[in-house]
């Protein structure tokens, strides 16, 4: 299992990587969606949404931030707080807490989450 997350993580990267131009315009896309995991690409122009629409939340992932990045994070029962994530960034995101976050730059932010299935 770790192999397969590994094998896709590094193939939806080096793909993502790969092109040099963003969208203008924000969303997501359904890159993998399998009974073993789901990858999902988000594109956010500035002031935008980052990874979902106004407060969410999301199941445990992995977040692979493929552009430098500034971003600013509400938790739904806390303050906000602006941050500055360099691209090839990787964090494991274990619980569900509800948040915004928005796109502080002035550059598009792109970022892969993997959920897994099992």
């Amino acid at each position: 299992m770790k192999y397969l997350l590994l094998i896709a993580v590094l193939s939806v990267s080096s793909f993502s990587m790969g092109q040099n131009l963003i969208p203008d315009q924000s969303g997501e896309k359904i890159l993998v969606d399998n009974d073993k995991m789901k990858v999902v690409e988000h594109i956010s122009q500035p002031e935008g949404d980052v990874c979902g629409l106004g407060m969410h939340h999301h199941e445990p992932h992995l977040t692979i931030v493929l552009t430098n990045s500034k971003v600013q994070i509400t938790p739904e029962h806390g303050d906000t707080q602006d941050l500055e994530v360099q691209s090839g960034t990787t964090i494991w995101f274990d619980t569900a807490e509800t948040h915004s976050v928005i796109n502080s730059g002035d550059q598009p932010t792109k970022m892969i989450l993997v959920y897994l299935k099992e």
